[in-house]
């Protein structure tokens, strides 16, 4: 004979788990999506405004656990390009580069400052995405939180557990009305990221580029990612290009960027560049 009673019971549990997790706006999510397709990158960086002051202000950051001779390698570029200048049109533009570690007193919130700094021009974290929480700093629990609100699975701990990938630290950052490159190198942060950064660069009404990357990126290899990126914006490469020479740095793992406008304000300037 069916027991009615228990199956009853079980549909109410389940019934109730839905209910839970529609009000609370949580999706379980362990993987995140990713699209069939690549995307075309169209556009360009808008170089009037990045250069309008007379300098390229470049804050780069590795995150937690980042392998050391992969920053060492960043050294020497970074050491001749600091207080170089280059030309665009016609106009003398001075280069400045920053680089934080978790070896820096509080890199976190120096992350948060060239976030809302609108004299820096580009932004780039390269390190840990802790599965959709955030950028990790100073350990592995020294994280931005900046997640879509999934429910998430962390695997650096065994058993693995799920935690809810906030965005308070996210949404506690005011981003400048000015434009900027901000790029998260981190393992599919196209998937864990754009959605919680787009809603929070259009209530600051902010014409930010978001740099997202979809599939695992490999940390050995990140600085030579991270210094094409720069050699391409020092040559004022368009968005297909920079995409271009991304991709085919994958070192036997698929990476492809994704460079998608996210909020342009209406008959602006910034229009054009996408």
């Amino acid at each position: 004979m069916i027991n009615f009673k228990r199956h009853n019971n079980i549909s109410i549990v389940f019934v109730f788990f839905f209910i839970i997790l529609f009000l609370t706006g949580m999706t379980v999510r362990k993987t995140p999506s990713r699209r069939e397709n690549d995307t075309e990158a169209k556009g360009r960086p808008c170089y009037e405004e990045m250069f309008k002051d007379g300098k390229l202000r470049i804050a780069v950051f590795w995150g937690w656990d980042h392998p050391r001779d992969t920053i060492i390698g960043t050294f020497p570029a970074f050491e001749t390009l600091n207080g170089k200048r280059l030309y665009y049109r016609g106009r003398p533009v001075q280069i400045e580069i920053g680089m934080i570690t978790q070896i820096n007193h509080n890199p976190k919130g120096i992350f948060k400052s060239a976030l809302e700094d609108p004299t820096i021009d580009v932004v780039i974290y390269s390190g840990h995405g802790r599965y959709g929480r955030g950028m990790a700093f100073t350990d592995m629990e020294d994280i931005f939180h900046c997640g879509n609100g999934d429910i998430v699975e962390d695997r650096h701990v065994k058993p693995y557990r799920n935690i809810k990938a906030s965005s308070e630290d996210l949404d506690n950052t005011r981003f400048p009305q000015s434009y900027k490159i901000i790029m998260l190198n981190t393992c599919d942060s196209n998937g864990h990221f754009r959605q919680s950064w787009g809603r929070r660069f259009r209530a600051c009404n902010s014409p930010i580029d978001l740099v997202t990357v979809e599939y695992p990126v490999y940390n050995y290899y990140d600085h030579i990612r991270v210094l094409n990126l720069l050699q391409d914006l020092l040559a004022f490469s368009d968005w297909k290009t920079i995409k271009k020479h991304y991709d085919s740095e994958i070192h036997k793992r698929k990476n492809r960027l994704i460079i998608e406008p996210i909020f342009v304000p209406k008959d602006s300037k910034y229009a054009r560049m996408n």
